[in-house]
């Protein structure tokens, strides 16, 4: 029998990745824990008996009741998965961009998937990818398109996510947020992209878009999701900032991401929209906001965690190398991870001119930096220009 009532929350799940962690879903609050602290948590969670753990031991005391005071613990029964913890390869994959489609019903000019291809990952490798993910720690799946909610197994796929112990996150154009859709929706998070207001916005997306994904946005945000936004600096949303920025603190959202808009897909068509790096860079200095990120493994570059699956079922170092793949997702997810290289900031171009900088920004995106300059070591410039000096 077991003499000691505590559980661990339905939201809460021990992970082991580059260090023992407890990760809240709901809040994507990331604890680091030592191990004392993780093998009581985890007897609690397998609802093992912990009497002589906690025996004698005050900080353990402690440790409960702050368990107790925060939520992380109740003493009443939950009804919780439990998966499986195992250690993590080194560094952790712990974020998922997962492409399930490319169909979409908007046709931006700058989106970076292009045209003439619909391709749709089937539910039976999503489903082996995710539960791949999960069982090598995990913590957030980007769920991305095209449109996602564009798939024809949506509601399968919809499923499939209240069962994992992961941080759900859906990536959207908003405009196909309608109460179906978000009164059945098992995820954390929906981010959408809001790229300027009326002007700048309708200019990339198309007529009408700015109005339909502004009320997405809203009804996102009052059927309770965390909301965040996404906005790339263009041409035509220059002189939009200062609105928009009133408008972000005006409604209850939890981030607003700034970046650069990248030179694939469709803007090859539309070079027209590209902003140079000494502008974009400063806008990026000066607006948005976000939440405190996971602490990162040190000496390694921008993607050092990230890992994506397209909709091709190719599998790829983010979804902008989609024409260099390092293989199939049928390979297995942890046999890619072992087999992508990671790159290390000692050889970034940057790290030789002792940039006071690079832990932060770790060469920014390798993508763009090396569409940019034709050199894989070379420094994403947009973040040179970001980091360059504080705002007077």
């Amino acid at each position: 029998m077991r003499l000691s009532k505590y559980y661990l929350k339905e939201n809460f799940f021990l992970k082991l990745i580059d260090f023992p962690a407890l990760y809240n879903v709901k809040t994507d609050e990331l604890y680091c824990l030592d191990e004392r602290a993780f093998n009581l948590l985890r007897a609690i969670a397998e609802e093992e008996e912990i009497s002589s753990l906690v025996k004698n031991d005050e900080n353990i005391t402690q440790l409960i009741n702050y368990c107790l005071d925060e939520g992380i613990l109740t003493k009443e029964p939950v009804n919780r998965i439990n998966p499986p913890i195992r250690q993590a390869p080194f560094p952790s994959l712990r974020y998922l961009e997962l492409q399930i489609t490319r169909r979409c019903n908007l046709r931006c000019k700058h989106c970076f998937v292009g045209e003439g291809l619909s391709a749709e990952l089937p539910f039976e490798l999503i489903y082996k990818a995710l539960k791949e993910f999960e069982e090598i720690q995990g913590l957030r799946v980007l769920i991305t398109g095209g449109e996602p909610l564009l798939h024809r197994e949506f509601e399968k796929i919809n499923e499939l996510l209240s069962e994992l112990s992961l941080r759900k996150i859906l990536f959207t154009n908003g405009l196909l947020l309608s109460d179906k859709f978000l009164k059945h929706l098992n995820v954390e998070e929906i981010q959408i992209s809001l790229d300027g207001m009326e002007h700048g916005h309708n200019s990339l997306r198309g007529d009408n878009t700015f109005s339909k994904t502004l009320e997405g946005i809203k009804r996102a945000i009052d059927y309770g999701f965390d909301v965040s936004i996404a906005t790339v600096i263009h041409k035509e949303n220059l002189e939009e900032f200062d609105e928009l920025e009133k408008l972000m603190k005006s409604i209850k959202i939890r981030e607003w991401t700034i970046d650069a808009i990248t030179p694939k897909g469709n803007l090859k068509f539309n070079e027209d929209f590209v902003v140079l790096p000494n502008v974009a860079g400063k806008i990026m200095r000066k607006y948005g906001f976000s939440k405190e990120d996971h602490p990162k493994v040190e000496g390694f570059g921008c993607g050092a965690h990230l890992l994506a699956i397209l909709a091709t079922g190719e599998v790829a170092y983010c979804s902008f190398f989609d024409e260099n793949p390092i293989g199939h997702v049928t390979e297995g997810l942890e046999v890619l991870w072992e087999r992508k290289r990671q790159i290390s900031l000692g050889e970034l171009e940057c790290s030789k001119e002792n940039c006071p900088f690079i832990a932060e920004c770790r060469g920014g995106c390798r993508y763009r930096a090396f569409v940019i300059s034709g050199r894989k070591t070379a420094p994403d410039l947009f973040k040179c220009y970001q980091f360059e000096k504080p705002l007077s």
